[in-house]
């Protein structure tokens, strides 16, 4: 149609009405020699002829963007109305990404066909062509194949190498990946996916990514073929690609008819720049170039036939400019990805080189250094464990010496030189165990398993319990040990006491130790410090003594561990010189500071700050029941415990509350008994023979199973067992349990449990009878113990030197206590056998199982050494250290024995 047309500037007029009026009209039109590529209107006048048998075609403005195009098509009759067609970038396509419109041309007829085509700019002159549409839409294929996997293609290596960026840190793929994604991006909207896709039309940002493509090309090859090293002139020069199309830019937004010569431009001198670079670099040595100067061959070619035709410099020599400049720049893409590839292998390469002479000369200089440092570690970590476990093992029978020499003392019979040998071992026993302490503690803080607890506590009683402990020492020496108190210290703070006595103590028993004459002065007052946001109060202790003092060269290791003033100290006072080292971690620990002053002959000054909080006074145990407490209702409970001695005790407590207690030793005849009675609620060990309490606990929630049907799904379920971490309480309550609660049972606990029990019960609109008058002891009778006293029997004071017995339970008369004792007996040796037995068969599961219905019932004697043991070994056996087990056994077996000799002696047994 172009070479046949004719081409008119275009005004405001309209097109005529019909053909019989076109050649007056186009008379009056000014004719124009070509189409200004800056932008304009114009009308284009072509006359066809159908000389074929096909009737339908299509009209294809193509070869640039186009803005408006309006098609009018005359004939074949003289006065008949035209057939107008509107198309163009602002307009919806018929066809995708192309402007074609379809046209019903009468085979043999002749039609004049009037275009009228405006556009802010144009790439090159607009060409107009007529196909038929079956060659039309096969043309559209095969143009918009090419465009998407063109610009898919880029897409991949943009976002792959952006994966490789992320990987490698490497600026050149980063570089690459935003030129190529600029790249796709740029044709993407110069072929109208955007406006076709989503109907996005924004003209003014098309030539946007054409100016960002020199910036990030000349970025990527100023870093990929390393021009600052290779050429410095060049490197310099290239900067001209970096500035010139940042300037360019806002021609998009102010002068768009100018925006793409401009663009032709910077990009003209943006590829004749990097294919100079590549080429002169390739030229040194460098050879991932040459993948580099092949690129922007690719490249070039379609520009040299293209960008001159853009700049009127020629006539168009190829159609459809734009598919083959995408497809070259696709090339291109390609291309450089080879070149970062072979960029990495040269690198991979040399790397592998150095890395292996660097291994080499690491390898021989660090050997001894790593030899040293793993010696270091193991040696540390034995001595770690070893200090632990022996301060444990040691510390239990030392215990019991130094209990036995204090009853040896009370002896009235015990006089003279023999009285005097127990007191010196008693002293000897007691510093053996505060070194013992001493190590235990700075074990703890060294491997970092010591914890501090926050409680809120009377910080002037506890003042007066530390200065209590040590009055003995300072008596005994005629110190005088005195204490001041400022008047504005807070009476209740929040921190952990335990750990500030143990500072107090150690200082003034330093204090007092090392001090000959004079005295002691203990000082306590808010420190002179700014207040802390946090609210805290900084409160500071003081401990003087007038001793010896110690000298300059000292002072800054005094703090160290094993460290003491002078070495005859040790001979002389005794000690590990691990004291300070522990109240300064302690110290740290509670976030405070802690120091010295000390001046020869005159005396030392101890210090630190501690930041307290304000606390409340502790408030008093409410939750304990007064005694023989009783439940407002009775409920009938069935307890789920295989071992005797919980079974008596669990039992006469909560008949003691008031209620029907009904025993049973597993969880079978758990659901035997709920499918056959009925019952308010449950209490379930964990661990029992042949159904334990969580498989139990899961078939009462199901409603049972064909064997033993539950009436009540949801009957309360309250777990019981001798596990009593977060963890196990946790797995409890998944099973179904509604509450927990631990062995050894606390009374008050428990009557909290039930209490709660009944307000569940009461809200869910079952009617509980009252309870009975407490005469009612069903229970006792059942197990063969009748009515008598509830006196309790004062604990010992030493539970490790006192002879074991059964703890004294709120409820729990003598006979109770004895019944319970006769238990344990029968029943302790043959848990103990069981468990023997699946160790040395290397049945871990029922060894654990053993252990933990002997740790249950242990739990109820004066000393806590069975049930510690039973404790450590059933975890062992649960996680399968049966080994580990075995070595326990003669510890469990020895201190079962010691149970049993004790209890066998007491009266009634």
């Amino acid at each position: 149609m172009g070479s046949g047309g004719q081409l008119f500037l275009a005004g405001n007029d309209t097109a005529p009405a019909d053909a019989a009026a076109l050649p007056a009209w186009l008379a009056r039109q000014r004719p124009a020699g070509q189409v200004d590529l800056f932008g304009g209107a114009y009308w284009l006048h072509a006359q066809v002829r159908n000389d074929s048998n096909v009737a339908a075609w299509v009209i294809d403005p193509n070869d640039t963007l186009i803005d408006l195009v309006d098609l009018h098509v005359y004939g074949p009759a003289p006065h008949a109305a035209p057939r107008t067609l509107l198309t163009g970038y602002q307009r919806p396509h018929e066809y995708l990404l192309h402007y074609g419109r379809n046209v019903q041309l009468a085979p043999g007829a002749t039609y004049d066909i009037l275009i009228r085509f405006s556009s802010p700019y144009y790439a090159r002159a607009p060409q107009f062509g007529v196909r038929t549409q079956q060659d039309y839409r096969k043309l559209v294929a095969k143009e918009n194949f090419l465009m998407v996997a063109s610009i898919g293609a880029l897409l991949a290596l943009g976002l792959f190498n952006f994966f490789i960026f992320s990987i490698t840190l490497d600026k050149a793929s980063a570089y690459y990946a935003l030129y190529v994604l600029t790249y796709g991006l740029a044709w993407a909207m110069t072929f109208h996916v955007f406006a076709d896709l989503f109907d996005w039309h924004q003209l003014q940002l098309h030539y946007v990514p054409f100016f960002l493509l020199p910036v990030f090309s000349t970025l990527f090859y100023m870093h990929f073929l390393r021009l600052r090293d290779y050429s410095p002139l060049l490197y310099h020069l290239s900067k001209v690609n970096l500035v010139l199309p940042l300037l360019l830019l806002p021609s998009c937004f102010v002068a768009l008819s100018y925006a793409h010569t401009l663009a032709t431009i910077a990009i003209s001198i943006w590829m004749l720049l990097a294919l100079i670079c590549g080429i002169v670099v390739w030229c040194r040595g460098y050879q991932p170039a040459r993948f580099f100067v092949l690129a922007f061959v690719a490249l070039i070619l379609p520009g040299v036939l293209i960008l001159p035709a853009n700049l009127g410099l020629m006539p168009a020599m190829v159609a459809n400019a734009q598919l083959v400049t995408l497809l070259g720049g696709t090339l291109d893409g390609l291309l450089l990805a080879f070149a970062l590839a072979d960029q990495i292998r040269l690198l991979r390469n040399n790397l592998e080189q150095r890395v292996q002479e660097r291994t080499l000369a690491l390898t021989l200089s660090n050997d001894a250094l790593l030899k040293a440092k793993e010696h270091a570690e193991v040696v540390s970590r034995h001595r770690i464990d070893f200090l632990s476990a022996m301060s444990h093992d040691i510390r239990t029978p030392l215990a019991g010496v130094i209990g036995m020499l204090k009853f040896a003392l009370r002896d009235q019979s015990v006089k003279g030189r023999t009285q005097e040998y127990l007191r010196i071992g008693l002293h000897n026993g007691v510093s053996l165990l505060t070194i013992l302490n001493d190590i235990l503690d700075f074990s703890k803080i060294d491997a970092g398993k010591l914890t501090l607890e926050t409680v809120d506590f009377d910080l002037l009683a506890l003042i007066g319990d530390a200065a209590g402990i040590v009055q003995g020492q300072a008596d005994a020496k005629s110190l005088l040990l005195r204490r001041e108190l400022a008047l504005d210290l807070p009476r209740y703070v929040r921190a952990d006491p335990t750990r500030l006595r143990q500072i107090l103590i150690n200082l003034l028993g330093n204090a007092l130790k090392f001090t000959a004459n004079g005295e002691v002065l203990l000082e306590v007052r808010r420190a002179r410090t700014p207040p802390r946001r946090d609210g805290r109060s900084e409160i500071e202790f003081i401990i003087s003594d007038t001793g010896p003092g110690i000298d300059a060269d000292t002072l800054p290791r005094l703090f160290q561990k094993f460290e003491q003033a002078d070495h005859s100290t040790t001979r002389r006072y005794g000690g590990t010189g691990l004291g300070l080292a522990i109240c300064k971690e302690l110290v740290e620990l509670m976030q405070g500071s802690i120091g010295v002053e000390s001046r020869v002959g005159i005396g030392s000054r101890f210090h630190f700050i501690l930041p307290l909080h304000d606390g409340s006074a502790p408030a008093a145990d409410a939750r304990r029941p007064t005694r023989q407490a009783r439940h407002a209702c009775r409920l009938r409970i069935l307890c789920a415990e295989d071992v005797r001695t919980n079974q008596i005790i669990i039992g006469t407590l909560l008949e003691g509350m008031g209620h029907e207690v009904t025993i049973v030793e597993n969880g079978e005849q758990a659901l035997r008994a709920l499918g056959t009675g009925a019952y308010d609620c449950v209490l379930m060990d964990g661990r029992m023979p042949l159904m334990d309490g969580e498989q139990a606990a899961r078939l009462i929630r199901d409603g049972g199973n064909a064997q033993f049907p539950i009436p009540d799904a949801h009957i309360p379920i309250l777990a019981l067992t001798a596990n009593a971490s977060e963890h196990d309480r946790q797995r409890y309550l998944a099973c179904g349990m509604d509450d927990f609660l631990s062995k050894p049972v606390d009374e008050a606990l428990l009557f909290q449990k039930i209490d709660a029990i009944i307000d569940l019960l009461l809200a869910r609109g079952h009617a509980l009878p009252p309870a009975v008058p407490s005469g009612d002891d069903t229970l006792a009778r059942q197990f063969g113990l009748d009515d008598a006293s509830t006196t309790e029997t004062p604990a010992p004071a030493d539970p490790m030197t006192a002879p074991v017995h059964i703890l004294p339970l709120a409820g729990l008369s003598p006979q109770h206590l004895q019944r319970i004792a006769q238990a344990f007996l029968m029943e302790a040796p043959r848990r103990l056998d069981l468990a023997s037995h699946a160790v040395r068969d290397g049945n871990a599961s029922a060894a654990a199982a053993a252990f933990h219905a002997l740790k249950g019932s242990a739990g109820y004697l004066s000393r806590p050494t069975l049930h510690g043991l039973c404790h450590q070994m059933e975890a062992l056996a649960s996680n399968g250290q049966l080994d580990n087990v075995e070595q326990f056994l003669p510890q469990l077996q020895a201190a079962l024995d010691v149970a049993r000799r004790d209890l066998e002696t007491q009266p009634g047994a």
